[in-house]
């Protein structure tokens, strides 16, 4: 029996996400995946300390991640298949890496399925099957994987071209403060909707939950004036240091730096191509 048709089988994958409706029911992570251990939590934030000290001692990492998976830490899990999947402080094992991962579909982890997803779609480990590895990736994605969400996302707006589906599924994402959907949400606005402000506003969220090219982005923009904009120097200087900064430290986060280093209004469209050219933000989350 195939890992797919045991999880139906169990009731723990659903072929129901496979319609595909017109509008999408935003749910985020943390409301589904399971708490965590709090002694576990601490295991695990050793093991993520050591793996960023260089050279970092992978087998002191893989330690700390295995007692905290014990403890049915999912982010553990899937930081140690991780190990699995590369040899790092652990034997090369890739049966070991989707046992983790079905622990984490078994636990109903968001992640879980997302995992499985990719690993079925590159038939790593499992029979390789792209409406299988869609299954997952659908699964993940009502559960509110972040991860599952961005790729869904783009799927639907690049290549089923479902455009506003595709947008609510990396809106959901980006509102996760994930840096990556951040991005993707912009680069849609940039390229696809042409709402060249709003587009602005997501790569400058990215630059502020620590994605460096969200502020080289930004940084470009403003040097060559692009998109319409006009060159701004202050812009330039402001957000050459952010990514510097975060060149240098990629855990740095800016919360504030929309307030602390807002961007000018777009000459045509404003803050927000489809509203009033006299529109300004106000700083709440429902503004983009």
């Amino acid at each position: 029996m195939t890992i797919i048709k045991a999880l139906l089988a169990a009731g723990l994958l659903s072929v129901s996400g496979l319609v595909v409706a017109d509008e999408f029911k935003c749910v985020h992570e943390q409301e589904t995946a399971p708490p965590l251990n709090q002694q576990a939590e601490q295991w695990f934030q050793q093991g993520r300390s050591i793996s960023k000290e260089r050279p970092a001692n992978w087998t002191e990492v893989a330690r700390f991640y295995q007692q905290a998976a014990e403890k049915s830490h999912w982010k553990a899990m899937h930081n140690l298949a991780e190990l699995h999947l590369r040899g790092d402080g652990v034997v090369r094992d890739t049966n070991r890496a989707i046992d983790l991962y079905m622990e984490m579909v078994k636990l109903q982890v968001p992640l879980g399925y997302y995992d499985m997803g990719v690993m079925t779609q590159r038939g790593v480990g499992v029979v390789q099957s792209e409406k299988d590895a869609m299954m997952f990736l659908l699964k993940a994605g009502d559960m509110g994987s972040p991860l599952a969400q961005s790729r869904l996302g783009n799927i639907y707006i690049y290549e089923l071209k479902r455009i506003k589906l595709g947008e609510s599924y990396l809106r959901c994402a980006a509102h996760q403060d994930d840096a990556e959907a951040n991005y993707e949400l912009a680069a849609y606005y940039k390229i696809v909707d042409r709402n060249y402000p709003v587009a602005m506003h997501y790569y400058q969220r990215a630059a502020s939950l620590g994605m460096k090219k969200g502020a080289l982005l930004v940084e470009n923009t403003f040097t060559d004036g692009e998109f319409g904009y006009a060159k701004n120097q202050r812009v330039v200087k402001a957000y050459s240091n952010i990514s510097s900064q975060l060149y240098k430290n990629p855990d740095l986060r800016f919360p504030d730096l929309a307030k602390d280093y807002p961007l000018p209004p777009h000459p045509v469209q404003g803050y927000h191509a489809d509203k009033d050219i006299n529109w300004k933000p106000t700083g709440r989350d429902d503004d983009y």
